[in-house]
């Protein structure tokens, strides 16, 4: 009993470090490159149809599609990877974050984010932990 809650001491962390997320709004550029893709794939399809009819809609909505694909971000969702990590794959992410606030307190944590390249840094160091981590690696 006692070991498995000194095993899940990280939950408490990991927990802010997910609210924290979720109110980033630099996690909202995730939503603004979807739909940038969409605009793009819906105007090829509105061009390509002006310009050849229907054939001409299709290879203009793939068009659109292939150029919203390029020009937008990897929209996976960090917010979902990273909820469907296993616990013991938190349990390392978790470590990483602490090694780069320098303290394990959640408090160290809120105040770590305070500043611009702070925050850079832990998204940076969140989506490659988490694309190692859902990778399996």
């Amino acid at each position: 009993m006692a070991a498995d809650l000194l095993g899940m001491a990280f939950l408490p962390y990991y927990n802010h470090l997910m609210d924290l997320l979720k109110t980033n709004p630099e996690l909202h550029k995730t939503g603004k490159g979807i739909f940038k893709q969409v605009a793009w794939g819906a105007a090829g399809t509105i061009a390509g149809g002006a310009v050849g009819g229907p054939v001409g809609a299709m290879i203009g909505g793939l068009a659109g599609s292939l150029m919203g694909y390029r020009m937008s971000d990897d929209y996976q969702s960090l917010i979902d990877v990273m909820q469907d990590l296993t616990d013991e794959d938190k349990a390392e992410l978790v470590k990483k974050v602490q090694e780069l606030v320098g303290a394990t307190s959640i408090e160290a944590l809120t105040r770590f984010i305070g500043a611009q390249a702070q925050r850079s840094a832990l998204l940076n160091l969140l989506r490659s932990a988490a694309s190692e981590l859902s990778k399996g690696a």
